[in-house]
């Protein structure tokens, strides 16, 4: 069988590169106390030694300055429930739009760090913003993880970034190109 690769465009490509795990950025807007929120689908664990997390933002987004001066920030992990107001946190700019206050979120007072998570959501990872690296039109945080708080009341599947192809999975809210959706599986 002869192999045979063809060059493709990002928007091509997405149909083989995703789905991506979806969590919020929460992050403080000012010195008053606002906060804003965003949805990030490039999130990772860089090193369990200690414990480190990775996330990018773009640098057209009302969150990149925030989170270029913030030294600490909550990456909060949404469940289905929340899946339109994942979407549209993501859509959104919080230029024009206080986002806490239109989707009627609360927030939750974190263990170890000042800024607060998500009260709704599956659980909220406490960071430390350790180190920025600008990475073309973005910038990639490294942030060390203080603490991982799960809720333990809610029982819902995690929401993803889905691409094109939605074949295995429930999509749950959508916009344009944007998908959001978790596994139909059930997963113990």
């Amino acid at each position: 069988m002869e192999t045979c690769f063809s060059s493709q465009s990002r928007q091509q490509f997405r149909q083989y590169f995703q789905p991506s795990r979806l969590v919020v950025g929460v992050v403080s807007g000012d010195s008053c106390g606002t906060i804003n929120l965003i949805t990030l689908s490039f999130n990772t664990h860089c090193s369990y030694k200690p414990l480190m997390m990775a996330f990018s933002i773009h640098n057209s987004t009302y969150s990149y300055p925030l989170f270029q001066r913030a030294a600490q920030c909550v990456l909060a992990v949404p469940g289905e429930g929340l899946a339109q107001e994942v979407l549209e946190c993501g859509i959104l700019s919080g230029r024009r739009v206080n986002k806490l206050k239109k989707f009627n979120l609360k927030l939750e007072k974190s263990q170890n760090i000042d800024t607060q998570g998500l009260r709704g959501c599956i659980a909220n990872i406490e960071l430390v913003i350790r180190q920025r690296i600008e990475v073309g039109d973005s910038m990639m945080l490294i942030a060390e993880v203080m603490s991982y708080r799960v809720n333990t009341s809610i029982r819902q599947r995690n929401l993803l970034s889905l691409g094109p192809r939605t074949a295995g999975y429930e999509v749950l809210a959508s916009k344009g190109i944007h998908r959001i959706g978790a596994y139909t599986a059930t997963r113990s």
